[in-house]
This record gives C-alpha cells, sequence and structure tokens, in this order.
C-alpha cells in the first residue's frame, strides 16, 4: 500500500502525479522535526538505503551539493570558533593596558590599547558577518534537506514499485515457460520411438541395403543417437 496520500490540512505528506505520471512526494516540515533530520546526506538512516538500490543521478547531484553546504557550514563555525579565543585574548590584553595607558600615560601602552581595539572591531565584524552567513545557509540547507528528502523518498518507492512490477513479470513468464516446458516434453513423449525395433522390422521387410538407402535420403542416420540422449521426466 501506498503510504502517501493527496495533502488534507491535517496531513503531513502528499503525493502528487508528475508530468511523467511518476508520483512527486511532498512532506510538511513536522516530519523533518519529528524525526530528527536535518542533515540527510550524512544521515545513516538515509544512506543505508542505498545499499542495494543505486542512487539516481539527480540524487548523487543533491546529496553532493547538500554535503558542500554542509562543508561551507563547518568551515564558518570552525572560523567563527578560531576567532573567539583571539577575541578574548584582545580584551584581557586591554584590561592589562588600560591601567598603564591612562594611570602611567604610557603610550608604548596607548598605541597597543588602540591596535587591540581595532582588532577586537575587526573580530567583531567578521563575527557578525559569519553569524548572517550561518544563517542564511541554515535556510537553504533546510529547504535542500526537505526536497532531498522527497525526492529520495518518491524514488525510493518508484524504484520498489518498478522492482515489485519486474517481479510479477518474471514470475508470470517462468510459469508460462514451465507450461511451455511440460507442454513440450507431452509432444516429445508422444514422438519417441524405439527406432531400432522399426529399423529391424523394416530390414525384415525390404532388406538392409534399401533401410540404409533410405536412411540416408530421409536423414534418419543419426535419429538412434538423438533418441537416446533425449531427456525424459524420469531424467530430471
Amino acid at each position: 500500500m501506498w503510504p502517501f496520500k493527496r495533502k488534507n490540512n491535517d496531513e503531513s505528506s502528499a503525493m502528487i502525479p508528475q508530468s511523467d505520471g511518476t508520483p512527486s512526494v511532498l512532506f510538511d516540515p513536522s516530519v523533518l522535526k519529528q524525526n530528527n533530520i536535518t542533515r540527510l546526506s550524512i544521515d545513516e538512516r538515509w544512506t543505508k538505503l542505498f545499499v542495494k538500490i543505486k542512487r539516481s543521478p539527480e540524487i548523487e547531484k543533491a546529496e553532493m551539493e547538500m554535503n558542500e553546504l554542509i562543508k561551507k557550514e563547518a568551515m564558518l563555525k570552525n572560523e567563527q570558533e578560531n576567532l573567539e579565543p583571539t577575541k578574548r585574548r584582545c580584551m584581557n590584553e586591554i584590561i592589562s593596558l588600560t591601567k598603564e595607558a591612562f594611570e602611567s600615560n604610557n603610550e608604548e601602552a596607548k598605541q597597543r590599547l588602540k591596535v587591540c581595539k581595532k582588532e577586537i572591531e575587526k573580530i567583531n565584524a567578521r563575527m557578525e558577518h559569519i553569524l548572517e552567513d550561518i544563517e542564511k545557509l541554515d535556510d537553504t540547507l533546510k529547504a535542500a534537506n526537505q526536497k532531498l528528502l522527497e525526492d529520495s523518498t518518491a524514488y525510493i518507492f518508484s524504484t520498489l514499485k518498478a522492482y515489485k512490477d519486474r517481479t510479477s513479470e518474471i514470475l508470470a513468464e517462468l510459469a508460462e515457460l514451465e507450461q511451455r516446458q511440460k507442454a513440450l516434453r507431452e509432444e516429445l513423449e508422444g514422438l519417441s520411438v524405439d527406432w531400432t525395433q522399426y529399423a529391424t522390422d523394416l530390414t525384415e521387410l525390404i532388406g538392409t541395403n534399401e533401410v540404409k538407402r533410405l536412411e540416408k535420403e530421409f536423414g534418419l542416420e543419426d535419429w538412434e543417437h538423438e533418441t537416446a540422449d533425449t531427456p525424459t521426466d524420469e531424467d530430471h
């Protein structure tokens, strides 16, 4: 039974025919949330679906695109994590230099404070930009994740349906071949004769030379060997 129905207001999935007649699956975003599906291309529950069923070129392309998004996200988060210690180091240096710069009026300390402040401003700007990029990337990933889930689910079920249909065809063909084989064996049994006995009887009737001549003319020289090698039901 096909597990997807046309979408009503309270349904979380739908099956809509495409232009070529194959089903196109649509999921409500709640399905992903309920099943904790966030990064489908690296989700073991998803990858194991393609152990026996080969990915289509479209699925492979979507998988690679999602992997690139995941890689980009990891790079941004890694950069974000690396900026944090640098920012803390500058903050600590500012704290330690403030007294020296203003109470002792140390020009070198004042210059270093300016450098640290600029570095923090630069880090803050970059971190803000990274956060914006991560937010945008998160939206892109959500959309790609849902589309890959919908497309791959439709592909899996369509492939399974094709396998089921082909299995039925093969079983029907095998049954037909079995009936045909049975009919041919019955016909073969009806054609089976003891040629040696016929040769003996004909030799008594018309003589050896005539039998041999007629065997040659009618192509019966090897019939004895053919009938002897022909399998019967007892051989099976």
